[in-house]
């Protein structure tokens, strides 16, 4: 079993021990949050969906982010938040999580390769997390995942 899968074996076990939902909304990783989780068995019980909103349309489109947040780009805290809120209220989860950001080769909106972000919103509190990551396109991908899961175990686990 990788990490990924140990990790999201851990959320799939906490949230149904709580008796919690979970939801995501991603970019740069591309499905690779929500794929982790329902690759462990009971993962129906506590996923009620997610999201892969890869280009900007999408973000507009299907989760209705309002335009002032496009303003910090689609690489920014705001826009990380606004996509967690979004996919959150749109399947009325417990938690949500949401990626964004540029996995590289290139600096994109000015922004430099590597640099992530993720958010989570809980029921009372909303968290955003920066990544600055030197690894390729690959490795920042599953580095992203791995950081976005390790965020939501330890926040569930706290009972945010």
């Amino acid at each position: 079993m990788s990490f990924l899968n140990s990790i999201a074996f851990d959320i799939v076990k906490n949230f149904t021990e709580k008796q919690k939902t979970l939801s995501t909304a991603e970019s740069c990783t591309g499905g690779l949050v929500a794929s982790s989780i329902t690759d462990i068995p009971g993962a129906s019980k506590v996923f009620l969906g997610g999201v892969v909103v890869y280009a900007t349309e999408m973000k507009k489109q299907i989760l209705k982010i309002p335009d002032e947040v496009f303003h910090y780009g689609v690489i920014s805290g705001e826009m990380a938040e606004a996509m967690a809120k979004a996919i959150k209220s749109i399947t009325g989860s417990d938690y949500s999580i949401a990626t964004t950001g540029n996995l590289g080769p290139d600096t994109m909106e000015g922004k430099p390769k590597g640099l992530i972000y993720v958010a989570v919103v809980t029921p009372s509190h909303v968290y955003v997390k920066e990544l600055n990551l030197q690894g390729d396109r690959l490795s920042n991908k599953k580095e992203v995942a791995l950081e976005a899961l390790k965020l939501i175990i330890k926040l569930v686990e706290k009972k945010k």
